[in-house]
Protein backbone atom coordinates (compact mmCIF):
# COMPACT_ATOMS: atom_id res chain seq x y z
CA UNK A 1 0.00 0.00 0.00
CA UNK A 2 1.14 3.35 -0.94
CA UNK A 3 1.57 6.58 1.10
CA UNK A 4 1.72 9.34 -0.87
CA UNK A 5 4.27 11.59 0.49
CA UNK A 6 4.73 14.39 -2.44
CA UNK A 7 1.34 14.84 -4.10
CA UNK A 8 0.25 17.77 -6.63
CA UNK A 9 -2.46 18.96 -8.90
CA UNK A 10 -0.77 20.72 -11.63
CA UNK A 11 2.66 21.76 -12.97
CA UNK A 12 4.37 20.18 -9.55
CA UNK A 13 7.76 19.02 -10.29
CA UNK A 14 9.56 16.22 -8.77
CA UNK A 15 11.50 17.85 -5.18
CA UNK A 16 13.62 15.27 -4.92
CA UNK A 17 17.10 15.80 -6.75
CA UNK A 18 18.48 12.59 -4.61
CA UNK A 19 17.07 10.48 -6.92
CA UNK A 20 19.03 11.59 -9.55
CA UNK A 21 22.20 8.97 -9.47
CA UNK A 22 24.71 11.62 -10.30
CA UNK A 23 23.75 13.86 -7.64
CA UNK A 24 23.20 11.17 -4.52
CA UNK A 25 25.05 11.77 -1.79
CA UNK A 26 26.27 8.81 0.23
CA UNK A 27 24.75 9.41 4.04
CA UNK A 28 22.54 7.62 6.06
CA UNK A 29 19.40 9.88 4.45
CA UNK A 30 20.61 9.86 0.50
CA UNK A 31 17.74 7.42 -1.39
CA UNK A 32 19.72 4.13 -2.79
CA UNK A 33 18.55 2.46 -5.68
CA UNK A 34 16.50 0.31 -3.77
CA UNK A 35 14.45 3.85 -2.82
CA UNK A 36 14.35 4.16 -6.68
CA UNK A 37 12.32 1.29 -7.12
CA UNK A 38 10.05 2.35 -4.95
CA UNK A 39 8.61 5.30 -6.82
CA UNK A 40 5.39 5.02 -8.65
CA UNK A 41 3.57 7.17 -10.58
CA UNK A 42 -0.06 7.55 -9.90
CA UNK A 43 -2.61 10.31 -11.46
CA UNK A 44 -5.05 12.66 -9.23
CA UNK A 45 -8.32 12.96 -10.20
CA UNK A 46 -7.77 15.43 -12.49
CA UNK A 47 -5.82 12.80 -14.26
CA UNK A 48 -2.52 15.01 -13.57
CA UNK A 49 0.96 12.67 -12.53
CA UNK A 50 2.12 12.86 -8.82
CA UNK A 51 4.94 11.58 -7.17
CA UNK A 52 4.30 8.80 -4.44
CA UNK A 53 6.74 6.85 -2.02
CA UNK A 54 6.14 3.04 -1.05
CA UNK A 55 5.82 3.17 2.80
CA UNK A 56 8.56 0.05 2.95
CA UNK A 57 11.33 3.59 2.16
CA UNK A 58 14.14 3.49 4.42
CA UNK A 59 14.87 6.74 3.71
CA UNK A 60 11.64 8.89 3.75
CA UNK A 61 10.78 8.74 6.74
CA UNK A 62 7.46 8.65 8.39
CA UNK A 63 6.11 11.88 10.24
CA UNK A 64 5.88 10.14 13.46
CA UNK A 65 2.88 11.08 15.69
CA UNK A 66 2.34 13.98 13.16
CA UNK A 67 4.59 15.62 14.95
CA UNK A 68 5.98 18.17 12.67
CA UNK A 69 2.61 18.88 11.48
CA UNK A 70 1.51 19.82 14.79
CA UNK A 71 4.73 22.30 14.84
CA UNK A 72 3.14 23.82 12.10
CA UNK A 73 -0.24 23.94 13.29
CA UNK A 74 1.09 25.80 16.72
CA UNK A 75 3.14 28.66 13.45
CA UNK A 76 -0.53 28.91 12.40
CA UNK A 77 -1.65 30.14 15.27
CA UNK A 78 1.21 32.15 16.72
CA UNK A 79 1.24 33.98 13.76
CA UNK A 80 -2.90 35.01 14.07
CA UNK A 81 -2.88 35.34 17.90
CA UNK A 82 -2.03 39.01 17.71
CA UNK A 83 -4.75 39.71 15.32
CA UNK A 84 -7.47 37.39 17.12
CA UNK A 85 -6.88 38.43 20.47
CA UNK A 86 -7.45 42.18 19.15
CA UNK A 87 -10.42 41.71 17.32
CA UNK A 88 -12.28 39.33 19.85
CA UNK A 89 -11.33 41.09 22.93
CA UNK A 90 -13.14 44.45 22.18
CA UNK A 91 -15.04 44.12 24.93
CA UNK A 92 -12.01 44.18 27.48
CA UNK A 93 -10.12 47.01 25.22
CA UNK A 94 -13.35 49.12 24.37
CA UNK A 95 -15.88 48.60 27.08
CA UNK A 96 -13.67 48.47 29.76
CA UNK A 97 -10.19 50.11 29.62
CA UNK A 98 -11.59 52.97 26.94
CA UNK A 99 -14.49 53.19 28.56
CA UNK A 100 -13.96 56.10 31.02
CA UNK A 101 -15.03 60.03 31.73
CA UNK A 102 -12.07 61.04 29.75
CA UNK A 103 -12.96 59.55 26.36
CA UNK A 104 -16.51 60.11 27.00
CA UNK A 105 -16.99 62.37 24.46
CA UNK A 106 -13.78 60.55 21.74
CA UNK A 107 -14.27 58.86 18.57
CA UNK A 108 -11.02 56.44 19.09
CA UNK A 109 -13.06 53.36 21.51
CA UNK A 110 -15.17 53.00 18.53
CA UNK A 111 -12.82 52.98 15.95
CA UNK A 112 -10.39 50.65 18.02
CA UNK A 113 -10.80 47.55 16.00
CA UNK A 114 -10.39 49.61 12.56
CA UNK A 115 -7.55 51.68 14.00
CA UNK A 116 -5.50 48.01 15.22
CA UNK A 117 -6.30 46.56 12.43
CA UNK A 118 -4.90 48.95 10.01
CA UNK A 119 -1.58 49.62 11.79
CA UNK A 120 -1.16 45.89 12.12
CA UNK A 121 -1.61 44.80 9.17
CA UNK A 122 0.06 47.64 7.51
CA UNK A 123 3.05 46.94 9.23
CA UNK A 124 2.43 43.06 8.49
CA UNK A 125 2.49 43.84 4.81
CA UNK A 126 5.71 45.95 5.11
CA UNK A 127 7.64 43.09 6.75
CA UNK A 128 6.46 40.63 4.24
CA UNK A 129 7.90 42.79 1.41
CA UNK A 130 11.01 43.28 3.64
CA UNK A 131 11.47 39.58 4.42
CA UNK A 132 11.33 38.42 0.82
CA UNK A 133 13.79 40.96 -0.82
CA UNK A 134 16.51 41.64 2.20
CA UNK A 135 18.20 38.51 3.39
CA UNK A 136 19.04 39.44 6.87
CA UNK A 137 22.43 37.91 6.66
CA UNK A 138 20.75 34.23 7.59
CA UNK A 139 18.44 31.79 6.51
CA UNK A 140 14.83 32.81 6.97
CA UNK A 141 13.94 29.77 9.17
CA UNK A 142 16.49 31.00 11.47
CA UNK A 143 14.21 34.21 12.27
CA UNK A 144 11.14 32.17 13.21
CA UNK A 145 12.38 31.70 17.14
CA UNK A 146 13.33 35.67 17.53
CA UNK A 147 9.43 36.43 16.20
CA UNK A 148 8.17 34.58 18.97
CA UNK A 149 9.99 35.83 21.39
CA UNK A 150 8.94 39.37 20.46
CA UNK A 151 5.53 38.29 20.46
CA UNK A 152 5.63 36.93 23.89
CA UNK A 153 7.38 40.12 25.37
CA UNK A 154 4.48 42.17 23.78
CA UNK A 155 1.74 39.90 25.14
CA UNK A 156 3.61 40.11 28.79
CA UNK A 157 3.19 43.79 28.40
CA UNK A 158 -0.41 43.28 28.00
CA UNK A 159 -0.73 41.03 30.92
CA UNK A 160 0.85 43.96 33.29
CA UNK A 161 -1.67 46.62 32.07
CA UNK A 162 -4.57 44.86 32.38
CA UNK A 163 -3.16 45.23 36.19
CA UNK A 164 -2.51 48.86 36.01
CA UNK A 165 -5.39 51.09 36.45
CA UNK A 166 -5.77 52.99 33.15
CA UNK A 167 -8.63 55.07 33.75
CA UNK A 168 -7.42 58.48 34.31
CA UNK A 169 -5.25 58.02 30.77
CA UNK A 170 -7.58 56.36 28.12
CA UNK A 171 -5.48 58.26 25.31
CA UNK A 172 -2.23 56.96 26.27
CA UNK A 173 -3.71 53.64 26.36
CA UNK A 174 -4.82 53.70 23.49
CA UNK A 175 -1.45 54.42 21.74
CA UNK A 176 0.19 52.06 24.28
CA UNK A 177 -2.03 49.63 22.12
CA UNK A 178 -1.23 50.89 18.70
CA UNK A 179 2.69 50.89 19.50
CA UNK A 180 2.32 46.99 20.75
CA UNK A 181 0.61 46.38 17.70
CA UNK A 182 2.78 47.76 15.47
CA UNK A 183 5.81 45.34 17.05
CA UNK A 184 3.74 42.50 16.90
CA UNK A 185 3.13 42.72 13.77
CA UNK A 186 6.89 43.84 13.09
CA UNK A 187 7.47 39.79 14.37
CA UNK A 188 4.37 38.31 13.13
CA UNK A 189 5.26 39.67 9.71
CA UNK A 190 8.25 38.35 9.38
CA UNK A 191 7.27 34.98 11.27
CA UNK A 192 4.44 34.47 8.41
CA UNK A 193 6.80 34.92 5.28
CA UNK A 194 9.48 32.72 7.11
CA UNK A 195 6.95 29.98 8.28
CA UNK A 196 5.91 29.48 4.87
CA UNK A 197 9.34 29.43 3.23
CA UNK A 198 9.50 26.27 5.77
CA UNK A 199 6.73 24.46 4.92
CA UNK A 200 7.11 25.10 1.21
CA UNK A 201 10.27 22.31 2.15
CA UNK A 202 7.42 19.68 2.40
CA UNK A 203 5.01 17.64 1.29
CA UNK A 204 2.43 20.48 0.66
CA UNK A 205 -0.09 18.99 3.35
CA UNK A 206 2.49 20.81 5.48
CA UNK A 207 1.56 24.59 3.85
CA UNK A 208 -1.69 24.04 4.56
CA UNK A 209 -1.21 22.95 8.07
CA UNK A 210 -0.03 26.37 8.92
CA UNK A 211 -3.33 27.99 7.15
CA UNK A 212 -5.53 25.25 9.21
CA UNK A 213 -3.08 26.77 12.27
CA UNK A 214 -4.38 30.47 11.82
CA UNK A 215 -8.02 29.21 11.79
CA UNK A 216 -7.79 27.32 15.07
CA UNK A 217 -5.97 30.23 16.49
CA UNK A 218 -9.48 32.32 15.91
CA UNK A 219 -11.26 29.46 17.57
CA UNK A 220 -9.36 29.44 20.56
CA UNK A 221 -9.43 33.38 21.28
CA UNK A 222 -13.07 32.98 20.58
CA UNK A 223 -13.37 30.22 22.88
CA UNK A 224 -11.39 31.78 25.91
CA UNK A 225 -13.20 35.55 25.25
CA UNK A 226 -16.85 33.69 25.31
CA UNK A 227 -15.45 31.62 28.38
CA UNK A 228 -14.13 34.72 30.11
CA UNK A 229 -17.14 36.68 29.67
CA UNK A 230 -19.87 33.40 30.81
CA UNK A 231 -17.32 32.86 33.94
CA UNK A 232 -15.95 36.09 35.00
CA UNK A 233 -17.85 39.83 34.85
CA UNK A 234 -14.71 41.24 35.78
CA UNK A 235 -12.89 42.03 32.72
CA UNK A 236 -9.64 42.59 33.70
CA UNK A 237 -9.19 39.44 35.11
CA UNK A 238 -10.50 37.68 32.49
CA UNK A 239 -8.17 39.81 30.42
CA UNK A 240 -4.77 38.20 32.04
CA UNK A 241 -6.12 34.52 31.61
CA UNK A 242 -6.97 35.54 27.80
CA UNK A 243 -3.20 36.96 27.67
CA UNK A 244 -1.54 34.64 29.43
CA UNK A 245 -3.31 31.53 27.50
CA UNK A 246 -1.88 33.08 24.21
CA UNK A 247 1.59 33.13 25.79
CA UNK A 248 1.22 30.05 26.82
CA UNK A 249 0.33 29.15 22.96
CA UNK A 250 3.60 31.08 21.57
CA UNK A 251 6.06 28.85 23.61
CA UNK A 252 4.42 26.14 22.54
CA UNK A 253 5.49 26.91 18.90
CA UNK A 254 8.55 28.18 20.44
CA UNK A 255 9.19 24.49 21.57
CA UNK A 256 8.01 23.28 18.99
CA UNK A 257 10.45 25.06 16.59
CA UNK A 258 13.68 23.43 18.16
CA UNK A 259 12.25 19.73 18.62
CA UNK A 260 11.09 19.76 15.39
CA UNK A 261 14.84 19.54 13.87
CA UNK A 262 15.43 16.71 16.16
CA UNK A 263 13.20 14.66 13.61
CA UNK A 264 14.41 12.29 10.79
CA UNK A 265 11.31 13.42 8.79
CA UNK A 266 12.53 17.17 9.20
CA UNK A 267 16.13 16.39 8.70
CA UNK A 268 14.45 14.19 5.24
CA UNK A 269 13.04 16.93 3.73
CA UNK A 270 15.38 19.50 4.43
CA UNK A 271 18.34 17.75 3.08
CA UNK A 272 16.30 17.48 -0.14
CA UNK A 273 15.48 21.13 0.04
CA UNK A 274 19.90 21.75 0.21
CA UNK A 275 20.28 19.69 -2.58
CA UNK A 276 18.04 21.77 -4.68
CA UNK A 277 19.22 24.75 -3.78
CA UNK A 278 23.08 23.43 -4.25
CA UNK A 279 22.28 22.38 -7.74
CA UNK A 280 20.05 25.56 -8.92
CA UNK A 281 23.33 27.73 -7.41
CA UNK A 282 25.34 25.11 -9.66
CA UNK A 283 23.71 26.01 -12.41
CA UNK A 284 22.83 29.83 -11.56
CA UNK A 285 26.87 29.89 -11.68
CA UNK A 286 27.12 28.26 -14.84
CA UNK A 287 24.76 30.42 -16.56
CA UNK A 288 26.15 33.50 -14.87
CA UNK A 289 22.71 34.12 -12.64
CA UNK A 290 23.26 34.16 -8.90
CA UNK A 291 20.53 36.74 -8.40
CA UNK A 292 17.21 34.73 -7.17
CA UNK A 293 15.07 35.17 -10.45
CA UNK A 294 11.75 37.51 -9.05
CA UNK A 295 11.10 38.21 -12.31
CA UNK A 296 10.48 34.48 -13.63
CA UNK A 297 8.60 33.09 -10.44
CA UNK A 298 5.94 36.53 -10.50
CA UNK A 299 5.57 35.70 -14.03
CA UNK A 300 4.09 31.94 -13.30
CA UNK A 301 2.40 32.33 -10.28
CA UNK A 302 1.07 36.06 -10.70
CA UNK A 303 -2.73 34.80 -11.35
CA UNK A 304 -3.45 32.90 -8.67
CA UNK A 305 -1.69 35.45 -6.26
CA UNK A 306 -3.98 37.89 -7.73
CA UNK A 307 -6.80 35.09 -6.60
CA UNK A 308 -5.10 34.98 -3.18
CA UNK A 309 -5.60 38.71 -2.96
CA UNK A 310 -9.10 38.31 -3.86
CA UNK A 311 -10.31 35.85 -1.43
CA UNK A 312 -8.54 37.52 1.39
CA UNK A 313 -10.13 41.22 0.25
CA UNK A 314 -13.18 39.85 -0.25
CA UNK A 315 -13.18 38.08 3.12
CA UNK A 316 -11.73 40.78 4.91
CA UNK A 317 -13.90 44.06 3.41
CA UNK A 318 -16.75 41.83 5.38
CA UNK A 319 -15.06 40.08 8.65
CA UNK A 320 -14.58 41.42 11.38
CA UNK A 321 -15.83 45.00 10.76
CA UNK A 322 -18.52 45.28 9.03
CA UNK A 323 -20.59 41.89 10.16
CA UNK A 324 -20.22 43.64 13.38
CA UNK A 325 -22.67 46.09 12.26
CA UNK A 326 -25.47 43.67 11.40
CA UNK A 327 -28.00 43.29 13.84
CA UNK A 328 -30.19 40.82 15.18
CA UNK A 329 -33.25 40.61 12.86
CA UNK A 330 -35.76 38.68 14.77
CA UNK A 331 -36.30 39.06 19.26
CA UNK A 332 -37.15 35.03 19.04
CA UNK A 333 -33.51 34.32 17.36
CA UNK A 334 -32.11 31.22 19.95
CA UNK A 335 -29.11 33.75 20.16
CA UNK A 336 -29.36 36.24 22.28
CA UNK A 337 -28.05 39.71 21.82
CA UNK A 338 -25.43 39.34 24.05
CA UNK A 339 -23.70 36.54 22.51
CA UNK A 340 -24.83 37.06 19.25
CA UNK A 341 -21.51 38.71 17.62
CA UNK A 342 -19.87 36.02 19.47
CA UNK A 343 -21.50 33.03 17.87
CA UNK A 344 -22.29 34.30 14.85
CA UNK A 345 -19.25 36.27 13.42
CA UNK A 346 -16.47 35.45 15.46
CA UNK A 347 -17.24 31.12 16.20
CA UNK A 348 -19.13 30.68 13.12
CA UNK A 349 -16.12 32.25 10.97
CA UNK A 350 -13.81 30.56 12.74
CA UNK A 351 -14.96 27.17 13.02
CA UNK A 352 -16.04 26.97 9.33
CA UNK A 353 -13.34 28.86 7.67
CA UNK A 354 -10.70 25.61 9.50
CA UNK A 355 -13.14 23.09 8.23
CA UNK A 356 -12.75 24.57 4.70
CA UNK A 357 -8.87 24.07 4.91
CA UNK A 358 -9.16 21.01 6.10
CA UNK A 359 -11.44 20.00 3.03
CA UNK A 360 -8.17 19.59 0.86
CA UNK A 361 -6.57 16.33 2.77
CA UNK A 362 -9.65 14.59 1.22
CA UNK A 363 -10.48 16.73 -2.42
CA UNK A 364 -8.70 19.65 -4.56
CA UNK A 365 -11.21 20.83 -7.09
CA UNK A 366 -10.44 22.63 -9.01
CA UNK A 367 -7.26 22.33 -9.81
CA UNK A 368 -4.83 25.76 -10.67
CA UNK A 369 -5.82 26.37 -13.54
CA UNK A 370 -9.82 26.80 -13.48
CA UNK A 371 -9.54 28.47 -9.43
CA UNK A 372 -10.05 31.91 -10.26
CA UNK A 373 -13.55 31.54 -11.42
CA UNK A 374 -14.87 30.34 -8.12
CA UNK A 375 -12.53 32.42 -6.18
CA UNK A 376 -14.11 35.56 -8.26
CA UNK A 377 -17.77 33.98 -8.44
CA UNK A 378 -17.57 34.25 -4.24
CA UNK A 379 -15.94 37.41 -3.96
CA UNK A 380 -19.09 38.88 -6.46
CA UNK A 381 -21.80 36.60 -4.42
CA UNK A 382 -20.26 37.89 -0.83
CA UNK A 383 -20.41 42.10 -1.26
CA UNK A 384 -23.87 41.28 -2.35
CA UNK A 385 -25.15 39.25 -0.30
CA UNK A 386 -23.54 40.76 2.88
CA UNK A 387 -24.66 44.34 1.42
CA UNK A 388 -28.45 42.89 1.67
CA UNK A 389 -28.18 42.08 4.94
CA UNK A 390 -28.93 43.77 8.57
CA UNK A 391 -26.43 46.49 8.63
CA UNK A 392 -27.46 49.27 10.71
CA UNK A 393 -30.78 49.27 9.50
CA UNK A 394 -31.68 52.87 10.71
CA UNK A 395 -29.42 54.55 8.78
CA UNK A 396 -29.91 53.06 5.27
CA UNK A 397 -30.77 55.25 2.39
CA UNK A 398 -30.76 53.80 -0.62
CA UNK A 399 -30.27 50.30 -0.67
CA UNK A 400 -32.76 48.31 1.31
CA UNK A 401 -32.24 45.52 3.67
CA UNK A 402 -33.41 42.08 1.68
CA UNK A 403 -32.16 39.70 4.54
CA UNK A 404 -34.20 39.89 7.27
CA UNK A 405 -33.80 35.79 8.22
CA UNK A 406 -30.86 35.48 11.27
CA UNK A 407 -31.15 31.89 10.14
CA UNK A 408 -30.30 32.76 6.09
CA UNK A 409 -27.43 34.93 7.73
CA UNK A 410 -26.06 32.55 9.56
CA UNK A 411 -25.80 30.33 6.76
CA UNK A 412 -23.96 32.98 4.10
CA UNK A 413 -22.25 33.80 7.23
CA UNK A 414 -21.00 29.89 7.58
CA UNK A 415 -20.72 29.03 3.67
CA UNK A 416 -18.25 32.63 3.11
CA UNK A 417 -15.72 31.47 5.46
CA UNK A 418 -16.21 27.77 4.60
CA UNK A 419 -15.33 28.56 1.17
CA UNK A 420 -13.27 30.84 1.73
CA UNK A 421 -10.95 28.36 3.82
CA UNK A 422 -10.98 25.83 1.22
CA UNK A 423 -10.16 27.99 -1.72
CA UNK A 424 -6.78 29.94 0.54
CA UNK A 425 -5.69 26.34 1.41
CA UNK A 426 -5.39 25.21 -2.93
CA UNK A 427 -4.37 28.62 -3.65
CA UNK A 428 -1.24 28.55 -0.94
CA UNK A 429 -0.71 24.49 -1.40
CA UNK A 430 -0.28 25.47 -5.83
CA UNK A 431 1.95 28.33 -5.82
CA UNK A 432 4.84 26.87 -4.24
CA UNK A 433 4.74 24.14 -6.97
CA UNK A 434 4.15 26.27 -9.94
CA UNK A 435 7.50 26.88 -9.90
CA UNK A 436 10.95 25.01 -9.85
CA UNK A 437 11.92 23.63 -6.75
CA UNK A 438 14.91 25.51 -5.42
CA UNK A 439 11.74 28.77 -5.52
CA UNK A 440 9.53 27.37 -4.16
CA UNK A 441 10.39 28.84 -1.13
CA UNK A 442 10.54 32.02 -2.49
CA UNK A 443 6.82 31.50 -4.38
CA UNK A 444 5.56 31.01 -1.08
CA UNK A 445 7.08 33.95 0.34
CA UNK A 446 5.64 35.97 -2.06
CA UNK A 447 2.03 34.27 -1.84
CA UNK A 448 2.40 34.84 1.77
CA UNK A 449 2.96 38.99 0.96
CA UNK A 450 0.00 38.58 -1.18
CA UNK A 451 -2.43 37.35 1.26
CA UNK A 452 -1.20 40.08 3.76
CA UNK A 453 -1.53 42.88 1.11
CA UNK A 454 -5.58 40.96 0.56
CA UNK A 455 -6.01 41.24 4.51
CA UNK A 456 -5.08 45.08 4.85
CA UNK A 457 -6.90 46.17 1.45
CA UNK A 458 -9.86 44.08 2.53
CA UNK A 459 -9.94 46.17 6.56
CA UNK A 460 -9.42 49.19 4.55
CA UNK A 461 -12.41 48.87 1.76
CA UNK A 462 -14.82 48.13 5.07
CA UNK A 463 -15.07 51.97 5.20
CA UNK A 464 -16.00 52.34 1.88
CA UNK A 465 -18.29 49.61 1.80
CA UNK A 466 -19.85 51.07 4.45
CA UNK A 467 -20.34 54.44 3.10
CA UNK A 468 -21.87 52.73 0.00
CA UNK A 469 -24.52 50.49 1.99
CA UNK A 470 -25.30 53.28 3.62
CA UNK A 471 -25.67 56.00 0.95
Amino acid sequence: MANTLYESDENERVQHPLLDSSNRPNNNLSINNADVSNIVICESPEKEPCLSVLSNSRHAPWDRYFAVYIVFLLFGIANLLPWNIFITATDYFVSYKLNTTESANASYPGNFVFAVGTVGQVTNVLMNLVNIFIPFGCNPKNRIPYTFVLCALVILLHVAMAIVDSSTWPLTFFVFCLVSVFFMYVATGIMGSCIYYVASMFPMEYVNAIIVGNNLSGIFTTVMSMMSKATSPNLRIAAIYYFLSAFIMLMLGLIGYYLMHKTDFYKYWSQVCEENKKKAALEAANANQAKIPYGMIIRKIWFLCFCVWLNFFSTLAIFPVFQLGIKRSCDDFFISEKWYQDFLTFLTFNVLVTLGNMLPKLIKVPGPKWIHIPVILRAIIVFIFFALCNFKPDERNLIPVLIQNDYVYWIGAALSPFLFGYFTSLLMMYIPKLVDAEHAGTAGMIAAFTLAVGVVSGLQFTKLLELIVLA
